[in-house]
Order: C-alpha cells, then structure tokens, then sequence
C-alpha cells in the first residue's frame, strides 16, 4: 500500500512516501513559506504531494498540521506558527486542487498527535522495537514549544473536537511564567526548549560566569537551548543546573500524564531531548520519587525513535487507519 504523510511546520514542511509497514520510500523536504499566505503554502503541500505520488497512485494521504484544528471538519484554525490560517478548510482546498478520486482518503491530524500516533505504530511503542504490543502511550514534544499526543487502548485519544492532549499546556505552577496561550505557569511556559533558553540567557546577563556566555558569543540573545545542552555536556556548572530543572520540570507533566492516563509507555521527543541523559536522568528521578506507588514499575520513559521523521510517518499511520476503513 502506497501512502504519503506530510508534517507541515512554520519552517519546514517533510513529505514522505511510505508503506503501511513505515517503510520510508522517498521523502521531500521545502521551505514552508508561512508569510507567503495560506493558498501559497497549500500549493506548496499539494507540489509535495504530486512529487512524492508513485505512478500508480496511493492509497491515502495524511496531513500533520499544528493546532488548533478540527480534524473531522478538515479544518485549521489559526496556529500560532502560520498567520493568516483563520478558519482553513484545508481538507477541501486540497483534495480539490490534487483532484483527488472520492475513494482515496486524505485526513488531517494534529501535528503532535501525528507524532505520537506514528512513534505508537512504527517506533519506540511499536511491537517491532518493544517485542511486545502495548495499547496505552503517551507523547511528549520538548521543542520550540511543548506538545503531545495519547494513544488509550490503542487507538489515538482525539476528543470531542480534536483538541485534546494539549500537554505543554497543563499547569505546573500556579504562580509561574505567561504563556502564549494566555495562562499562567503552563508546562510549555515553564519547560519548552524556548523556556530554557531565556532562563539560560537572563543568567547569562547577570554575569554570572558560564561556558553558555563563551558560547553565545558574549550575547543574552543568542542563547539557545542546543548551547544550554552542549554546555552541560562540557560540565559547566550553571548549564548542569539549568538542565537539571528543565528534566524536574518535564518530570512534572509526565507525572501529571501517568496519574490520568495509566500509560505502558512515556515517550519524550524533540530538539530539547537530545540532551540525553542529561533531561532523562533527572526527568526519570523526579517520576520515581512524585508518582504514586501504585503507579511505579507500569510504565517506561524512554526517548522517541522516529527523529524528525515522526509527523510525517504519524500522518502516514493515520492514512493507513483511513485507507483500511475504506475498504472495509
């Protein structure tokens, strides 16, 4: 079965041709090309999609978007990251301009349920990589912003409207920082890989002395999160304490998770996590010592498997899903 998943960002957006194994076939990554406008960038996914189509057609099509969005309606309605998206029918726009067949799905997802659902199906919760089927995971993204995805009883937790499993925006601290959203101590606020930058660069400009500054270049504002990273793993001190509280701060959400959703499987992925250890080690210590006891030994941490490649193949994941139920 031929499928195409694609995982569109503010940045970037990656197509992959695909079977329903996750097998990779061929995969094309463009510029987004957010300030260009809505029907711009819906000619540059459906450019994407016609490159990637084998000769004899695929089975279905799956589209990973950022939120928020009603995946039933095909709709998107206004992501932070792509301005102008404000009540996109974007499911009918594109089947109409790929001139679709009726009988080939094309399905929109939210892009970090795409993520969860595609490291469920073909990677750290797959049966392939676990040696065991397992029906419960749930996903966080550590990045620019923090999101996720659940899998219950194996099958991918949308709710009423699509908006569920909004993980960087459960509340960690009453009494925390703003967050984009407009709510006070969100996870994404306290813990996002843009979190720990800015805590890393107001550091940095109190002089206190850090491997982050020489980094930097001596400027505030050219910290980064990947420079927080590489600085811990030289052993600076500050660093070493910066990565200490972004992983007791992760800890905390996936607490939160384990407590309402009693998952198998806590997959962390993201630019933030290739920290390793560094964030695993301290995320693993504060789940141990904070989850009830009734909890511990049910469940594993561990990192995604899938890289950047886990939209688009959760995109390709739910094609499939669509695909199969249409020949039933």
């Amino acid at each position: 079965m031929d499928l195409i998943g694609i995982d569109v960002g503010g940045t970037k957006i990656l197509g992959v041709h695909a079977d329903e194994r996750g097998t990779v076939l061929d995969e094309l990554r463009v510029a987004t090309r957010a300030e260009r406008g809505v029907e711009a960038v819906i000619e540059r996914i459906a450019r994407v999609v016609e490159k990637l189509t084998p000769a004899g057609g695929v089975a279905g099509i799956g589209i990973g978007m950022p939120g928020p969005l009603d995946h039933v309606k095909g709709e998107v309605y206004s992501p932070p990251n792509l301005p102008g998206w404000v009540n996109v029918p974007i499911v009918k726009l594109l089947r109409e301009r790929l001139a679709l067949a009726e009988n080939v799905p094309l399905v929109l997802v939210n892009d970090a349920n795409a993520a969860a659902l595609g490291e469920y199906v073909y990677g750290a919760g797959s049966e392939r990589v676990l040696g065991r089927r397992i029906h419960n995971l749930v996903y966080f993204t550590i990045s620019t912003g923090i999101g996720g995805g659940i899998i219950a009883d194996g099958r991918l937790l949308t709710g009423a409207n699509g908006l569920a499993a909004e993980m960087g925006h459960m509340v960690v601290d009453a009494f925390g920082r703003m967050c984009n959203c407009g709510n006070i101590g969100c996870l994404e606020a306290m813990a996002s890989g843009t979190a720990l930058a800015r805590e890393a660069a107001v550091l940095v400009a109190s002089t206190r002395e850090t491997l982050i500054d020489t980094l930097a270049g001596g400027d505030p504002d050219k910290v980064t999160a990947e420079l927080v990273s590489e600085a811990a793993r030289e052993g600076d001190p500050l660093a070493l304490e910066l990565m200490e509280r972004e992983g007791k701060l992760v800890g905390m959400g996936v607490v939160s998770a384990v407590h309402i959703f009693n998952p198998e499987l806590v997959v962390l992925g993201g630019g933030v996590t290739n920290a390793g250890d560094l964030l695993f080690n301290p995320v693993r210590e504060t789940v141990a010592r904070r989850v009830q006891p009734a909890y511990r030994g049910t469940f594993d941490i561990v990192p995604a498997a899938l890289g950047g490649r886990s939209g688009a193949l959760g995109a390709v994941a739910a094609a499939a899903l669509a695909a199969q139920d249409a020949q039933v």
